[in-house]
């Protein structure tokens, strides 16, 4: 894994193997990060990347401009390797929160500009977590990576982008 765009253009991951993570390709990042690049502005942005895994989606936000990034994982592993390289890089504008991912829209009112969301492939409730989120009414742009064989559907749909087994799913909702 590595940064591919921006100030941290480079930075090469330190190999972590959780068992429950899938980092999204090289290939993957350069698809959804120039779709996004189409419709929204990221410099300046607050964003929010649920699901955050190795964090690689949430430093690549910063590298490219943006102004806040929030990263939310239930596993405690995953927050300390995140918390380990944002030390590292002396990242100041940068928050990650070892909570469910549910739970946090449930009981958090913060905004953000763009929201990536990348559960684990059997995560069982994609429905819930597209309904949740836009229920929220505290984002402009939504992205969710899943299966492709899974059908995301929503009113706000603009877009779905197809990576051999990998979906992107883009929302816009202002």
């Amino acid at each position: 894994m590595r940064i591919i765009k921006g100030e941290f253009k480079g930075f090469v991951f330190k190999p972590y193997k959780h068992s429950n993570t899938r980092p999204t390709t090289d290939l993957a990042k350069e698809v959804l990060f120039n779709t996004i690049e189409n419709y929204v502005e990221i410099k300046d942005a607050t964003i929010l990347d649920c699901f955050a895994g190795t964090g690689n989606i949430g430093l690549e936000f910063l590298s490219r401009g943006a102004s806040y990034v929030t990263l939310v994982d239930k596993e405690q592993k995953n927050c300390s390797y995140i918390k380990d390289y944002a030390k590292e890089l002396r990242l100041a504008n940068f928050n990650v929160l070892n909570l469910d991912v549910l739970s946090f829209f449930k009981n958090n009112n913060s905004c953000f500009d763009i929201i990536f969301a990348d559960p684990p492939y059997d995560f069982p409730h994609f429905i819930e977590l597209l309904n949740v989120i836009s229920d929220s009414n505290r984002f402009n742009f939504l992205i969710i990576e899943h299966p492709k064989r899974l059908v995301l559907e929503h009113k706000s749909k603009i877009l779905k982008k197809e990576i051999g087994d990998t979906c992107l799913s883009f929302f816009k909702f202002l």
